[in-house]
């Protein structure tokens, strides 16, 4: 049966390998130092109007801004700043958008969105001249339009690459929908026997721990019906790079890593109304996994390790998000890739390792 079709807009996304990136451009890496207290009230003023409606966001808040700014103030009562304020202190551009995106990670924290707290961060966005993606899809899914908000997330997250890597991929979203971003639709037995192949990589390298995290897990290999597309694919390398595992709060973990080693702002709409929204708020189901239960973050020591995978990003020299060829360092050592590309050690000791299934 034919799908649905939802107009195709011209992504932002344009298709990149990058071997090392040394930017100093990354997500949360446009706010200076001074100005981190005048953040933190500008997220106040948009989203406590009525107060929090779950203790997890002020902790969500408390934690990233701990981890990220050593920044240590109760969000529950931190004073407010006026957009008026906010609109003077920070008037660039890419300061204005990480603003905006740390109110949407409170709002998709909710699995039931208050109109109240969704107009209040429209006119936050609107004043402060912030219109992206990240606010169409919250919209979406504050309206119960999940169907479309799940198309406009993947067709505009990092999923929507393999349009531009694939010519034949268009075809094969016209008809299936969104989970042809996250799916393998038509067989290709290249594609699987070369994942296949990974087993004869050298013990301890990238591309024998990857290998292990399939076989463990039972996962079929990419180009094989029904497992996973070449582009989610790519994000599993990543698991076993930054050693998260892929329990639902493993993968708030990686999307949060992923989001702050690159400057690509659609790394901000994947974890937020991505990640977020699929085990959190779970107001929208993956393509790939379908409907999860909701509030993951409120197990104990939660928002610390999102904070902490946060952190660890913001730290590495190599963009996990744009589209890269990991096989053509698979055979290297795992431990010499982190090394060379800066993954630094976590700093929460509640986090499990991509080896131990949980």
């Amino acid at each position: 049966m034919r799908v649905e079709q939802w107009p195709h807009t011209e992504t932002w996304w344009m298709t990149r390998q990058r071997l090392e990136v040394y930017n100093n451009v990354m997500f949360f890496k446009h706010i200076n130092t001074s100005q981190v207290p005048m953040m933190a009230a500008a997220i106040v003023g948009a989203c406590r109007e009525s107060g929090w409606a779950l203790d997890v966001q002020p902790q969500l808040l408390g934690a990233i801004f701990s981890a990220l700014f050593n920044f240590d103030e109760d969000f529950r009562t931190l004073p407010a700043a006026t957009i008026d304020e906010v609109a003077a202190a920070f008037p660039n551009a890419e300061q204005r958008r990480e603003i905006v995106d740390l109110m949407l990670i409170c709002e998709l924290c909710l699995h039931e969105i208050p109109a109240k707290l969704s107009d209040s961060i429209d006119r936050w966005a609107a004043d402060l001249g912030v219109n992206d993606i990240d606010l169409t899809v919250a919209r979406e899914l504050a309206q119960g339009a999940q169907a479309r908000a799940q198309y406009d997330l993947y067709r505009n997250g990092f999923w929507g690459a393999c349009t531009e890597i694939d010519p034949a991929f268009s075809a094969l979203i016209e008809a299936n929908g969104a989970r042809a971003f996250a799916l393998t639709i038509t067989a290709d037995p290249l594609e699987s026997a070369r994942w296949a192949a990974l087993e004869h990589c050298p013990p301890g390298s990238l591309g024998r721990g990857v290998w292990d995290f399939y076989k463990q897990r039972n996962f079929a290999y990419p180009g094989t019906p029904g497992a996973a597309s070449k582009g989610e694919s790519h994000h599993d390398w990543v698991h076993v790079l930054c050693d998260y595992g892929t329990s639902p709060m493993g993968e708030v973990e990686v999307g949060a890593f992923r989001m702050t080693t690159t400057d690509d702002p659609g790394a901000a709409l994947t974890f937020i109304a991505g990640q977020l929204a699929f085990y959190q708020g779970g107001i929208m189901p993956s393509a790939l996994t379908g409907l999860h239960g909701d509030h993951i973050l409120e197990k104990p020591g939660g928002p610390e390790r999102v904070a902490d995978a946060l952190r660890r990003g913001r730290e590495c020299t190599f963009d996990t998000y744009h589209m890269f060829d990991f096989f053509t360092v698979a055979s290297e050592p795992l431990e010499a890739l982190r090394e060379r590309w800066n993954f630094v050690p976590k700093s929460v000791a509640d986090s499990p390792s991509w080896d131990e299934i949980t």
